[in-house]
């Protein structure tokens, strides 16, 4: 029996929100996502699939911001990605 193909995988992410006028926040959110493949670029993957989760809203559109993301918990299978961090500038 071949095992299931794994099409999202469970992640415990944290986000940092910074903004130029001051303003931080912060959030730990449970999503599930498209995993990255073997053959995938990490870093590539994460500001594809992870930095869509960042940002406060409309009211924070127009302010510069720094953008922060990391992996807090995986599935054991998905272990390796514990501790992978990205950030994007917008």
């Amino acid at each position: 029996m071949t095992a299931p193909i794994t099409t999202t995988v469970p992640l415990t992410i944290r986000v940092e929100n910074s903004y130029a006028n001051g303003d931080a926040f912060t959030h730990v959110l449970d999503i599930s996502i498209s995993p990255p493949t073997p053959t995938t670029c990490l870093t590539d993957w994460a500001l594809d699939e992870l930095i869509p989760f960042t940002g406060e809203g409309p009211q924070y559109a127009n302010t510069e911001a720094i953008y922060e993301v990391e992996i807090l918990a995986a599935p054991d299978a998905f272990a390796h990605l514990v501790g992978l961090a990205v950030t994007a500038e917008g």
